[in-house]
């Protein structure tokens, strides 16, 4: 067995000892970054949808879960499956001031199916009227019902089959 002198231990626990203070180092500084980004975030914020709202101090956004779906829109050609018109309503409750596109909104439509060939973003879910059913391009069947909650993750390809009256909550992000 080699012999190892003390300055060559000594070494070697020295460049531990700086790697070890190098990763504190990263860590600490990405720690930072994140605290200064969340600070941003928080400082700027998001603002309502609609509304300016104050760039220093923002405040908790309510959003009423009895708002009406006011804004109508329908899908365009290709999307409605079968004799359903692709009609649906809208509430947008809340814009990202921070990312483009990101919003909080309320959605709903009469029964009547979808088809979607790659989708636009990523949509959180949350089912508070009706029923539906969703395959996905690969035929895997789901059904969801008031209360169920999912992702729809952006190039999602499937069809989405309301059974009945629909409404739901959604996050895009």
């Amino acid at each position: 067995m080699p012999k190892v002198s003390v300055p060559a231990t000594l070494g070697f626990l020295n460049a531990r000892t700086r790697a070890v203070s190098r990763i504190r180092l990263v860590v600490a500084f990405a720690a930072l970054v994140a605290v200064g980004g969340l600070s941003t975030m928080v400082t700027l914020g998001p603002k309502p949808a609609g509304a300016a709202g104050d760039a220093t101090h923002p405040g908790i956004f309510r959003i009423p879960l009895d708002t009406p779906l006011t804004e109508r829109a329908v899908y365009p050609p290709g999307i409605a499956v079968g004799s359903f018109d692709g009609a649906y309503t809208i509430a947008t409750m809340y814009k990202s001031g921070v990312f483009a596109g990101n919003k909080v909104a309320f959605w709903g439509s009469e029964a009547g199916a979808l088809k979607a060939g790659s989708y636009p973003l990523d949509e959180f879910v949350y089912v508070l009227e009706g029923d539906l059913v969703t395959v996905d391009a690969d035929g895997t069947r789901h059904e969801f019902h008031p209360g169920d909650a999912f992702v729809i993750p952006k190039g999602w390809a499937g069809t989405w089959d309301m059974k009945t009256h629909f409404k739901k909550i959604i996050v895009n992000f």
